[in-house]
């Protein structure tokens, strides 16, 4: 790594040889776009190389260059959600069943924020949008079933749906539309 700091090119060159796959397989599960992903992970190399100073002070190099993958990868990913194309593009790499979507990992990580989100709300509208959402209940059959006018249904469901779009926004930097159809995929290939 002292070479590398010192701005040696071949240092550069056997990063790019040791790590230049396996940032490539990282970024590619965020991104579903092969293409975008070698993209990607050419444009991660080169910022740890104009960055190269910084590297006296890490500690672990690849859990920072793992860390800075995974965090360009998702800035991608929140550039991505402004832009209708690009979303298209997104939700289409997942739907054609990529198979490095095999990897638990991706799945994880959603899981984990579904998980955390649902543990933010409070009780009545995480049960409210767990019988709608997961049991496909109906306003109407909730209130029966809890017991509570279906205004109240609709105020909890609006509820859960504000925190899933805010902390949507705050996790991934995309919003909730263009995080569902990412979302719709996993929960349809669940690993076993």
């Amino acid at each position: 790594m002292a070479q590398l700091v010192e701005g040696d090119e071949g240092a550069f060159k056997t990063l790019y040889d040791r790590y230049g796959e396996i940032i490539f397989r990282l970024v590619l599960k965020y991104l579903a776009s092969e293409e975008l992903a070698r993209d990607i992970s050419q444009e991660i190399l080169i910022k740890i190389w104009e960055k190269r100073e910084g590297l006296k002070r890490v500690q672990n190099f690849e859990g920072y260059l793992m860390h800075t993958a995974r965090n360009h990868a998702i800035d991608v990913l929140r550039a991505a959600s402004r832009s209708d194309i690009a979303k298209g593009e997104i939700a289409r790499q997942f739907y054609q069943g990529n198979s490095c979507w095999d990897d638990e990992t991706l799945h994880r990580d959603y899981t984990s924020f579904i998980k955390r989100t649902l543990d933010s709300l409070p009780p009545r509208a995480r049960e409210v949008f767990l019988l709608h959402r997961e049991e496909g209940k109906s306003y109407d059959e909730i209130a029966a079933a809890l017991g509570i006018s279906r205004n109240a249904v609709r105020n909890s469901m609006h509820l859960a749906l504000e925190k899933f779009r805010a902390a949507a926004r705050e996790e991934f930097g995309m919003t909730l539309s263009a995080l569902l159809p990412i979302l719709a995929y996993l929960n349809q290939h669940r690993p076993h």
